[in-house]
């Protein structure tokens, strides 16, 4: 899905990518795609905004205790070669 305006990314990837947006987990060109992305449409920046309440819910009611580093390293890392896989296949 497209909002058919011209900024650098299709909506779709927009929006795989907001969780890593919020996270902060994403190169600086990425942060910078997506950020233009959502400036320009305004349907993405909508679901971004209600992903940021879920994200906020969720963390101030569940998610006290944070993953040790070295798991959450192996999963990140882990999550990159499938999507890699993934996207050559």
């Amino acid at each position: 899905m497209t909002c058919g305006d011209n900024h650098g990314c299709e909506c779709s990837d927009a929006r795989s990518l907001v969780y890593h947006y919020l996270d902060g987990e994403m190169d600086h060109a990425q942060r910078v795609e997506v950020s233009q992305h959502l400036e320009a449409c305004a349907e993405c920046r909508d679901e971004y905004g209600v992903e940021q309440v879920v994200k906020a819910l969720l963390h101030r009611s569940c998610c006290s205790e944070r993953a040790p580093e070295a798991l959450r390293i192996r999963i990140v890392t882990r999550i990159q070669e499938v999507r890699i896989t993934y996207r050559r296949g």
